[in-house]
């Protein structure tokens, strides 16, 4: 023994990330993996509980919005939503749910299996039938966003028209409802459970928003049904009055708004262009909207009809019957069209008062009303575009038609700039360069449609502008829809059910606060 004692060195514990980089890492992680990364310190949990829990989803059931406010009203870890999303779209899923049988390969008791059946039928009963009363659903809407005082954000899923679209983002909810019932929720096929139209459940959460004193940013509302929303008679009630103001107190404090509506569903009868542009002159804070009026690039609609209206100028149009001349909405800086009927004359007139503002343009599925001797001409308006406005980003995609030889589908997906797309949408934004990529599909001046080359052989584009040359007028048939997306196309009564308990309905609501009550 040499008598001196050695000292080991200690290990030194690892260092600590900086606050930046472990910021940038729960920014980056999924949210299942984000469940997990919280637990593994105090400061990772106080970083990753704000993007945790940043948005939730509810759907139109009385289990799960008291289920959401009995676990959470006393919760802290609701000061960190934002943003609520609100998705109707699964009206059909009971019915369908019990059409999957239990997995086999899990033991089921039967005692378990009639409690889950007892169970399932209660809850199905909570759902928000259509065109029943809406008060209890605004009610219990209203005190659900009480204890979200600091919501700016609502996105509403409503119906969708198109039963063959994939359907993602499947709510908590009812994946838990599946798994009760013994069936994988990666086998059900939820495209199916799509339904239960003739319900605005927008008109719901709208007046639950304005109950509960929400000062909204943003509120996206896709597939809108104009008929339930409005009404399917001319708004001159009190109580459809009254449901308008509403919805104007609510579009005091938007940033951002998207009103997609269903195709066919605005009905000029009821004035319901003129409720949106009064849902619209309250909206003066607004910077970025959207909007889908009506599509009549699909093949069930004809064209020309004389009694076809522009949506346009009945926006634009003042108490008086004479053109706005004032902006609509005076902060106006990205406009999007998604589906429109107008006349060139009116969508200048409109880009024309929001000029001084307007820097980003997305046009898609827009029809040019013109008279059978004169159409209107696409290339005339994009030249518009470029000389009277201050246009930073331009897009088109979709369906373009005058309703003649004008008729255009234009690839929807980013291309390169060698491609006719990206030439056309420069030549909008970029003051160098002269001519028009589509110049030689103008209308001239002695000419009411484009006209047919000498040798008979068409100007084609490529395939990210496609031109359909079939006119109506020359008795060829007009297919306004692709069968087959291309080219980057986004593409009564029942007998009582047995009862439950409340603690067994409660009993699901207390996993979903488990797993979080956000979207997978």
């Amino acid at each position: 023994s040499s008598g001196h004692s050695l000292i080991q060195p200690q290990p030194r514990p690892p260092p600590e990330l900086p606050n930046e980089i472990l910021l940038q890492i729960i920014q980056t992680c999924p949210r299942l993996t984000l469940k997990n990364v919280r637990l593994a310190s105090k400061n990772l949990a106080y970083m990753a509980e704000p993007y945790l829990w940043r948005e939730i989803v509810l759907v139109p059931n009385d289990s799960c919005i008291l289920g959401f406010i009995k676990e959470l009203k006393r919760s802290k870890v609701t000061r960190h939503v934002t943003k609520l999303v609100y998705d109707a779209r699964f009206g059909q899923f009971f019915t369908h749910l019990k059409t999957y049988p239990p997995d086999p390969g899990v033991q089921w008791p039967a005692d378990d299996k009639a409690r889950v059946e007892a169970l399932l039928d209660r809850v199905s009963q909570g759902r928000f039938y259509p065109y029943e009363d809406m008060a209890l659903e605004v009610a219990m809407l209203s005190k659900a966003l009480r204890i979200l005082p600091n919501t700016r954000e609502i996105r509403v899923r409503d119906y969708e028209e198109n039963s063959n679209a994939v359907v993602t983002k499947i709510p908590h909810f009812y994946q838990k409802l599946c798994r009760l019932s013994r069936v994988d929720p990666g086998k059900v096929n939820f495209t199916k459970m799509v339904g239960s139209n003739g319900r605005s459940y927008t008109k719901g959460i709208m007046t639950a928003a304005f109950s509960a004193g929400l000062r909204l940013q943003s509120l996206k509302s896709k597939n809108l049904d104009a008929r339930a929303l409005f009404g399917v008679v001319p708004m001159k009630s009190s109580a459809a009055y009254q449901q308008l103001c509403i919805f104007q107190a609510v579009m005091d404090s938007l940033r951002v708004l998207d009103l997609s509506f269903r195709n066919a569903s605005l009905m000029s009868t009821a004035c319901h262009l003129d409720c949106i542009q009064s849902l619209l002159k309250c909206a003066r804070k607004l910077k970025t909207l959207t909007l889908r009026l009506t599509d009549y690039t699909t093949t069930r609609y004809q064209y020309p009809d004389d009694e076809l209206s522009s949506e346009l100028s009945i926006l634009l149009e003042s108490s008086t019957g004479a053109w706005l001349s004032r902006p609509l909405l005076p902060r106006l800086e990205n406009l999007t069209i998604e589906a429109c009927i107008c006349h060139s004359e009116d969508l200048i007139h409109f880009l024309k008062i929001h000029a001084a503002t307007l820097r980003r343009l997305e046009l898609s599925n827009i029809t040019l009303l013109g008279a059978e001797d004169r159409r209107e001409c696409w290339v005339s308006l994009m030249k518009y575009f470029k000389n009277q406005l201050k246009l930073s980003h331009v897009s088109f995609s979709g369906w373009l038609t005058n309703g003649g030889r004008q008729h255009w589908f234009v690839a929807k997906d980013s291309v390169s700039e060698d491609r006719l797309k990206a030439k056309v949408e420069r030549y909008i934004v970029d003051k160098h360069i002269p001519l028009c990529p589509l110049e030689p599909l103008a209308i001239q001046a002695n000419q009411s449609d484009v006209g047919k080359p000498a040798n008979g052989k068409e100007w084609e584009g490529d395939i990210t502008w496609t031109m359909i040359y079939a006119s109506r007028m020359g008795g060829d048939p007009m297919d306004w829809q692709l069968t087959v997306p291309v080219f980057g196309a986004p593409a009564p009564g029942e007998a009582d059910p047995p009862s439950a308990t409340e603690d067994d309905v409660q009993s699901i609501t207390s996993e979903f606060v488990q797993e979080g009550w956000g979207e997978p």
